[in-house]
């Protein structure tokens, strides 16, 4: 048996090569509170990712722990699954998980003394969405709506959150507000669906082995590749509707012009999607849309 708290083990369990990716996130929530309302919260956004980045971790080892778990597919479960690929204790790995999780409450507990009950009842939602994700008797990550689920947490919630803890002590979320957040992050949010459908496509026989049972197992891979095409460009032709409508400044419109110089990458996995070779390459060109779309906005709000 590995030891479960070493790096080389904790570095795969916990995936902590994709956390950092957070932090733009909390770029983006900042770039909107300065925009709107000329407010930032420095201290309040670092314990806000602090959090976020510790219970991602979290997640992650309990994603890895619960699909075990779960797991009837002996394949996944001695070669893909870190837990048996590694041969790991069981018992150990659950330990981790719930001391990752109690770690990841800590800067939490004190961004809700600094802010309030709103951010507890907030924190709270996405606790409960990120430990039912994999975890209990039907797991959100064997349903159709799990690539929804993930997209618009990651995306849309948390920069609610980022953008409330900056204003927490002069203004109030309210309804307006969220409908602007959700607007802007829009392009953001169908790119990350896009990505997370893209990996169910790649995992479709994985998944069924195993009991999960997602949207790519009702509508076919064939439907799903053409709807994830369509997400891809529609998210990426998105801002110029955004501008139009006057939700985002004019030269957002530049990052549409990605879309014919990422498109022939994308098409490589619309044409053999494949997890270990194309599936990368969606992740990827996806991942430079959704940074340049983020710095962009983030350098003209400032400028």
């Amino acid at each position: 048996m590995k030891k479960v708290l070493s790096w080389p083990v904790f570095y795969e369990l916990s995936e902590i090569y994709t956390a950092p990716l957070n932090m733009i996130w909390f770029m983006f929530a900042t770039a909107i509170a300065y925009q709107q309302y000329h407010l930032i919260n420095l201290i309040n956004v670092l314990l806000c990712f602090a959090c976020v980045f510790l219970f991602d971790l979290a997640v992650n080892i309990a994603d890895n722990y619960f699909d075990y778990l779960h797991g009837k597919d002996q394949h996944f479960l001695k070669k893909t699954n870190p837990i048996g690929r590694l041969k790991l204790s069981l018992p150990a790995v659950r330990n981790l998980v719930i001391i990752s999780y109690l770690i990841s409450i800590i800067p939490g507990l004190i961004l809700v003394y600094r802010t309030g009950w709103q951010i507890l009842v907030l924190g709270m939602v996405g606790y409960f969405v990120g430990i039912f994700y994999t975890a209990g008797p039907k797991p959100i990550n064997a349903t159709p709506i799990c690539e929804a689920v993930v997209a618009l947490f990651i995306s849309t919630f948390i920069n609610i959150v980022g953008v409330y803890v900056n204003i927490y002590d002069t203004y109030q979320i309210n309804w307006q507000l969220i409908g602007i957040i959700v607007l802007r992050v829009l392009p953001l949010t169908l790119i990350m669906y896009a990505c997370q459908l893209g990996n169910n496509l790649c995992d479709l026989e994985e998944d069924l082995a195993n009991g999960r049972k997602t949207l790519v197992s009702y509508i076919g891979v064939k439907d799903a590749l053409k709807l994830d095409k369509a997400i891809v460009i529609t998210a990426m032709l998105l801002p110029i509707l955004l501008v139009i409508v006057r939700v985002m400044p004019w030269p957002i419109v530049f990052s549409s012009i990605l879309l014919p110089l990422l498109m022939p990458q994308f098409n490589r996995f619309f044409t053999k999607p494949d997890k270990q070779t194309t599936y990368l390459l969606l992740v990827k060109n996806g991942s430079i849309f959704l940074v340049g779309y983020i710095l962009l906005y983030t350098i003209l709000v400032f400028l």
